[in-house]
């Protein structure tokens, strides 16, 4: 360690105490990455990037005067949450201090329909607090139990309630988020409603989250469902009926292609052999009207299970959206994924896709309604009023060239794709807004140490290598 940061870690140290400031080991290595390695490309570009330092404050106070002394010394400084995410978001591309949010988990108010709370609360925690008071999140990832309220804002976009509710930018989901600027003296600014939106997905690069208000959904008992079919065709027809039908109440609706069932083990015994599956969250008070509906058309109920309330395992949504993937990768490590918005052709986009590469492709697909619409070429923008269908696709990962063609051809027929597959946020498909994201970076971050690297536009990198001049020998 260098003489600068041996005295920085001095001064963490005297800040928070020794416990809360780590230097090396497994500790260190663990809070300096997330789960990119869901991406064989990821892998590659991200392995063994290591912090110098993390530490871990426990109050708006201590962050204030850490963010400070990192400041005066100059190194690039990660906000961290959780680190459930997939993209590289919380990794050091060089090196620096990775500032944990965790400690800052406060709850301060579940009021009028509005959370309120501390960027490192659990949105475990918020749901149980909030359906306490009558009251559920509107959207959710499916590692809802281990994530932070912060790091969902930073790095995640839709999840679970997103089929009613839409994405973390639709409508009036956030009512506003506090950051705290990178700079000698940081100060807190507030972003509210839709200016809100100038901080989301960006990886903390433009500033440290500090607070968020997420307004609330009213709370509803659910029933855990699970549908089955040999028939695709059949079983789209029906969820994608369902999902567009606001007759009904639901927060999930997710349709898995045969054999992707199969990887989800601790259910074998309720999945029937080469059918496909539907799962779903609706009403308890309609779930029969639902068995019966699909009854109807075809497709048998093989699994029904009251969600309780406090939620308590099992959860159906540990199979849904990216923790798919995760049980692709336990039976299959060759097997990678896409994020994928089809248009209303999705059933045509389908069946090109597997014409064009047999046996690469396996289906899963979430409804979305007024959230995130992903457009060719990596353009995204939020509406009301529409329903997306939308997926995290499974790929059978041959080579990083085979990967970019399936990019390049879901583009050609208007599959839009934000790219998991970079940790440049620019490059994953969520950003219209980029230039108001770039001048807000610029107003908080005037010396560039906020995660640098990955915001790839941004003109100032104090820490990317200066190419050395042509004729230099």
């Amino acid at each position: 360690m260098t003489e600068p940061l041996a005295s920085l870690r001095a001064e963490l140290r005297a800040l928070l105490g020794a416990e809360q400031v780590i230097d090396g080991g497994d500790a260190l290595a663990g809070l300096s990455k997330d789960f990119f390695w869901y991406s064989p490309v990821l892998r590659r570009q991200l392995d063994g990037k290591l912090a110098d330092l993390a530490v871990r404050p426990g109050s708006v106070a201590e962050l204030r005067a850490v963010v400070r002394a990192c400041f005066r010394a100059g190194v690039p400084i990660i906000p961290r949450g959780a680190g459930t995410g997939n993209y590289g978001q919380c990794v050091p591309l060089y090196g620096g201090v990775v500032i944990d949010l965790a400690r800052l988990d406060r709850i301060h108010s579940v009021d009028g329909g509005v959370v309120r709370a501390e960027a490192g609360a659990r949105l475990g925690t918020i749901e149980g607090v909030a359906r306490a008071a009558g009251w559920e999140l509107r959207c959710i990832p499916s590692t809802w139990v281990k994530s932070t309220i912060g790091g969902f804002y930073c790095g995640g976009s839709g999840g679970i309630g997103s089929v009613t509710w839409g994405g973390i930018n639709a409508g009036d989901n956030v009512k506003s988020v506090t950051v705290m600027t990178c700079e000698e003296e940081p100060r807190l600014l507030r972003l509210e409603e839709r200016d809100s939106l100038r901080a989301l997905h960006t990886y903390g690069t433009t500033g440290f989250l500090v607070e968020v208000e997420m307004r609330l959904a009213p709370k509803v008992d659910y029933e855990q469902l699970i549908l089955s079919s040999p028939d695709w065709d059949r079983l789209l027809d029906w969820t994608d009926g369902f999902a567009r039908d606001d007759a009904w109440q639901k927060r999930l609706v997710t349709q898995f292609e045969w054999p992707i069932p199969s990887y989800f083990k601790p259910l074998a015994k309720r999945l029937r052999p080469n059918e496909h599956a539907t799962f779903l969250l609706v009403a308890r008070a309609q779930a029969e009207a639902v068995i019966a509906a699909a009854a109807a058309a075809g497709v048998a109920c093989v699994y029904r299970q009251p969600l309780p309330d406090p939620p308590r395992p099992p959860f159906i949504t540990d199979y849904t959206w990216n923790h798919t993937t995760l049980w692709a990768l336990k039976v299959d490590p060759t097997i990678t994924y896409l994020q994928s918005g089809f248009g209303p052709n999705f059933r045509e986009q389908f069946a090109e896709l597997h014409r064009r590469f047999p046996g690469e492709i396996l289906f899963h697909l979430e409804w979305m309604a007024g959230g995130i619409k992903f457009l060719p070429g990596g353009a995204a923008n939020s509406a009301g009023g529409h329903m997306v269908v939308g997926g995290i696709p499974l790929v059978f990962f041959k080579t990083e060239e085979r990967l970019a063609e399936i990019i390049r051809v879901c583009g050609e027929i208007g599959v839009g794709i934000a790219n998991p597959h970079t940790y440049r946020l620019e490059e994953g498909g969520r950003h219209p807004n980029i230039a108001d994201k770039r001048a807000l970076k610029a107003e908080v971050d005037p010396s560039g140490l906020l995660n640098p690297g990955k915001m790839k536009s941004y003109p100032h990198n104090p820490f990317e290598p200066v190419p050395p001049t042509a004729g230099a020998r």
